[in-house]
This record gives structure tokens, C-alpha cells and sequence, in this order.
């Protein structure tokens, strides 16, 4: 594929995926269905363009959102955990595959983290308002630490599924664009 067509399939890619983000941003209810689904768009050019332009459409991309909607979590959110994951879970797996839930478990934890300290720091939202049924915040904090890995695991799940039906159902139909 000549340079020129990779860009713009690349330009595209950061077009739809910060739609993407602004929906979710504005609905507010699918915030977090947007910014995964925005990123199997980075699975595609991972997997048809390579790694150059896969780190290319995540900077753009999270940069976008981040400049039309600087005062929403999802473009913190795409940046640090969901947007850059599919490439991480590309190295991740090259590992011996019992340690894949481990290395998987850490980076969500450690980017939950980031993204919860990143919207008070940051962006001045508190991660966490309100009673928890007058529970202790560290008490919430681990509850929440624990459902978020538990969720970011099935999305990993949910990214095999998507790669499997790229792979199989829409990359011959697609195979002859992309030339």
C-alpha cells in the first residue's frame, strides 16, 4: 500500500474514532462502549498498517478528542488505558501465556489508577462524589479497583472476538481497498 493511501486510511481512522468518542462524550451513558469501540478501530490499523501509524492514530486521536472536549474523562480514558491497548495486548501475549491474565491485570490497575489521579489532577472531576452507602473511600476505591480489572478483562475478551471477525468475515471484503 503506497504511503499517501496508509495516511489517509490513517487520518480516517482518527476522524471515526473521535466521532466515536464525541458520541459517547455527549450521551455520557455509553462513555465508556464509545472509547472501546474506538478502539478496535486501532486493531485494524495495527493489524493493516503496522505499528508506525497504529502509535500515529492513537496520539491524533486522543490529541482530537482531547482539544474539541478538553473537559471529558474519555479522552484521558483513550488515552492511557483503552486507545494504546490493543498494541500493549499484541506484546503482552508474546509472553509465556500464563502470564498473560497477570500482565493484564497490572496494566489495568495501574492505568485505572492513572486515569482516576489524571481526572482530579488534570482535569479538576473528582473521580468519586457522593455517599457510598457510607462506606470508607478506600473501601469504594478497592471495590471499584477490583469490578474495573474484572470489566477491562472482558474487554480484553471482547477484543479476540472483534479480531476473530475482522479476520475471518471482513478483511477479504475489504482486502481490495486497501491495495
Amino acid at each position: 500500500m503506497k504511503a499517501t493511501k496508509r495516511l489517509t486510511v490513517s487520518a480516517l481512522t482518527v476522524a471515526l474514532g473521535t466521532v466515536f468518542m464525541l458520541i459517547g462524550a455527549a450521551l455520557e451513558v455509553l462513555d465508556l462502549s464509545a472509547v472501546a469501540f474506538a478502539s478496535l478501530l486501532m486493531v485494524f490499523i495495527y493489524i493493516e498498517l503496522g505499528s508506525p501509524y497504529t502509535w500515529l492514530v492513537w496520539l491524533a486521536t486522543s490529541l482530537a478528542t482531547a482539544l474539541i472536549y478538553p473537559g471529558s474523562l474519555l479522552w484521558l480514558e483513550y488515552l492511557v488505558i483503552f486507545g494504546i491497548y490493543p498494541v500493549i495486548k499484541g506484546y503482552i501475549e508474546r509472553t509465556p501465556r500464563p502470564l498473560w491474565i497477570i500482565l493484564k491485570a497490572v496494566y489495568a490497575a495501574i492505568t485505572f489508577g492513572v486515569v482516576m489521579l489524571g481526572s482530579e489532577l488534570i482535569l479538576g472531576i473528582p473521580f468519586f462524589e457522593g455517599d457510598f452507602f457510607g462506606l470508607p473511600m478506600g473501601a469504594v476505591i478497592a471495590v471499584f479497583a477490583v469490578l474495573a480489572v474484572l470489566a477491562f478483562l472482558l474487554y480484553d475478551l471482547f477484543i479476540n472476538v472483534m479480531v476473530r471477525f475482522y479476520l475471518e468475515r471482513l478483511r477479504g471484503k475489504i482486502k481490495h481497498i486497501l491495495k
